[in-house]
């Protein structure tokens, strides 16, 4: 069987590197392009030039050739396309100078969720109007609050949820307990053509108990009296805004009055108790695959209920099989990289904030490479070929381009990425290393196989620091080639596994054949600060990482797993790079992931499937970890291990007392796609194209029932 899979991945070897070839980009086009929907057949496109230059974009619609062109020489270029068709395929390029072209890009508007626009009209109804928009636009300014959901309690019938409606992109839900108030509302917006999609009205019986899920809204106003404690339970925890107005004021013109003035009672809601974040690949920079999110004390299935199911589904993801980047989790949002793109949600109702289509935003094989993005909370930052993009969390307007600090003259790509602090961290390797084939079965674009050019781990030639603020270097550390897979940092420290083979150095290629590689192989430890040397320590006589090869810290203790015909664990003392304890078992398989699970750190021990051990001294505390059911690796919260179970499910494992327990037909993706993070379980869709079960192929959150 491993002779098949050599002789294949031989001869797959040669078509992956045809397949990856990046085309090439004119000189004049430094960064992009990248494309934003704002309005439902709407987009604005966006490029930067090597000069201040006058550009334009063509593109398609219906066959029709239509023009998007620039008045001034700029180097940040922006044009809006018009007049796109509801799902279809447009093609655009971008006009460059002396009749150049920037290659032809595909703008696809099935993955369009922006919200549709609503007309300026005079308000049909019988309600109080005056104020109304002044109300609206200063509770926008203030809460800041514009996307997501918001909640009217009562007076319908005044235009305050369609001015709000009107001037941001929330969807707006009116309650109110009188029903020939709430037929009016409905009549005025539809005479408007503003009920449906942006606003709705619902007739209820009291206001102390809305018909909706607790923690959904971003933004909520009364308009009538309400209890505090029903504001608080529908309001979203980290970010959402309740405005409330003064008591005194007992009319609805009052109330209106009040807002426009900026006079109310403001509740912010705060993150709940023991909510984690999933910031990186694995959690966070030390690679523990652990959320610290304590689920509300829940550790199975049947306690946890779905808050949201929604977008995206299948067909804006890349297919389940080459083990694509993770999700990532921080203040309330749900950041998901599809096919070239990044599509943000809010994670507690599951509303598509914004999403960017960014054609040259890919990387696969997470299991021999590292995250091409990570969060702050305020920006998504996500390495993209030769540059770094911090993006703002909120509207998915690009704030800053980080170029590679890369030798003058050199094509290099930025590899790794992470933010701890004020402090960006890189690392520099050759241009077109990463992983890019998506298609295929094992050798090409599965990358499941134990042998073969899939395994190859990507290394970088250099590791770096930046200030977030001024972009300036701090530090740069070259000696070795770094394994991308095992670059740590943790409690003020850098770790990771150097090869300082110069054969392996002379390579022409970072993605590294095993041959020498493990010859000449340091684990080394840096000031995160200042990039100086700590210390250093020979990795002689450990287990060839054949398969996979990976790094993380947890309870003062550094862990080296490596996968060659069976799983081995080195732990070292991060103070000094002394060896603690060392440990070996067998795999599960040697296919569909048996073979290649990234290892989890939790309460004080580190799992490894089937096995844990105590991280203080390596002894094996269970040899019983729930089985995964297919390709997948693990993810924990403070209580539970999250993975793909029994029958390929979505499944957690009590880490307590051993117990199973699982949601039907819920699939993960071939590696890392279920996570967790503000007290929920969040799983947006990974499992499309599987042909194993009857998965929903939906995006799903999950939250503690109601106690």
């Amino acid at each position: 069987m491993r002779r098949i899979l050599m002789i294949a991945a031989a001869v797959g070897a040669c078509l992956a590197a045809a397949q990856e070839q990046p085309p090439e980009k004119p000189a004049w086009l430094t960064l992009g392009p990248y494309l934003q929907f704002t309005r439902p057949g709407t987009a604005v496109l966006r490029w930067h030039s090597a000069e201040p230059m006058a550009l334009g974009a063509a593109y398609h619609v219906s066959g029709e050739a239509r023009q998007a062109e620039e008045a001034a020489p700029v180097l940040e270029h922006a044009v809006t396309l018009t007049g796109l068709e509801h799902n279809a395929v447009h093609s655009y390029f971008i006009q460059g100078p002396d009749g150049t072209n920037s290659g032809r890009y595909e703008c696809e508007t099935e993955f369009n969720y922006a919200v549709p626009g609503l007309p300026e009209a005079d308000w049909p109804g019988p309600g109080p109007s005056a104020g109304a928009g002044q109300a609206a636009q200063r509770v926008l300014e203030e809460s800041g609050v514009t996307r997501g959901y918001a909640l009217i309690l009562g007076a319908v019938t005044s235009p305050l949820a369609y001015e709000l409606a009107r001037r941001s992109e929330l969807r707006v839900i009116g309650f109110d307990t009188d029903s020939d108030a709430v037929a009016q509302a409905r009549q005025a917006l539809v005479q408007i053509h503003a009920y449906g999609p942006r606003v709705t009205i619902q007739h209820v019986a009291s206001y102390a108990a809305l018909p909706v899920n607790r923690y959904c809204a971003n933004l909520v106003l009364a308009l009538q009296p309400v209890e505090n404690a029903e504001v608080v339970r529908v309001l979203r925890p980290s970010g959402g805004v309740a405005l409330l107005p003064p008591p005194e004021e007992s009319t609805i013109e009052g109330r209106i009055a009040a807002y426009a003035e900026g006079r109310w009672t403001r509740l912010d809601q705060g993150p709940l108790e023991g909510a984690g974040a999933w910031t990186h690949q694995y959690g966070s920079p030390d690679n523990s695959a652990q959320s610290h999110d304590g689920l509300l004390s829940a550790t199975r299935t049947e306690q946890l209920e779905a808050q949201w199911v929604g977008q995206p589904g299948p067909r804006a993801m890349v297919d389940r099989n080459p083990r694509t980047p993770a999700p990532l989790y921080a203040d309330g949002r749900l950041f998901v990289q599809g096919m070239h793109r990044i599509i943000t949600l809010d994670a507690y109702n599951g509303a598509v904030l914004w999403s960017l289509e960014i054609p040259d935003f890919q990387r696969f094989n997470m299991p021999r490479d590292c995250g091409n993005w990570c969060t702050d909370g305020r920006s998504v930052i996500a390495a993209v070929k030769n540059a770094c993009w911090r993006i703002d969390a909120a509207t998915g307007l690009l704030g800053r381009v980080y170029p590679v600090p890369a030798p003058d003259g050199a094509k290099c790509d930025w590899a790794y990425v992470a933010s701890v602090g004020e402090t960006l961290f890189g690392s520099v390797t050759m241009a077109g290393t990463a992983y890019t084939n998506f298609r295929g079965k094992s050798p090409l674009g599965w990358y499941d196989a134990p042998v073969g050019s899939v395994t190859y781990k990507i290394g970088s030639d250099a590791l770096f620091a930046l200030s977030k603020e001024s972009g300036q270097l701090l530090w740069r550390h070259e000696d070795g080639v770094i394994l991308n897979s095992t670059i740590t940092i943790a409690e003020g420290a850098v770790y990771f596994a150097e090869c300082r083979n110069p054969e392996v150095k002379a390579r022409s290629s970072r993605r590294l054949a095993p041959e020498g590689l493990w010859d000449d192989l340091w684990l080394v430890s840096l000031d995160a600060a200042t990039g100086g040397k700590r210390w250093e320590q020979s990795l002689s006589g450990i287990a060839k990482g054949i398969v996979v090869f990976y790094l993380l810290h947890a309870d003062n203790t550094l862990v080296l797993a490596s996968s060659r015909d069976q799983y081995f664990l080195y732990a070292f003392d991060p103070a000094t790079g002394a060896r603690k304890w060392e440990a070996h078992h067998p795999w599960t398989n040697e296919d569909h992931g048996g073979h290649m699970q990234h290892p989890v750190a939790a309460g004080g021990t580190v799992y490894l499937e089937p096995c844990g051990y105590e991280l203080a001294t390596g002894k094996c505390v269970t040899e019983k970890v729930g089985a995964h059911g297919g390709c997948a690796t693990y993810a924990a919260t403070q209580g539970a291990l999250v993975y793909r179970g029994d029958g390929g499910c979505v499944a957690l494992w009590d880490t307590r007392d051993g117990a199973v327990t699982l949601w039907p037909r819920l699939r993960p993706s071939c590696w890392l796609s279920t996570i967790a993070g503000g007290g929920m379980v969040l799983s947006p869709e990974g499992g499309g194209g599987c042909s194993c079960g009857g998965w929903m192929e939906t995006s799903i959150g999950f939250m503690r029932k109601e106690r």
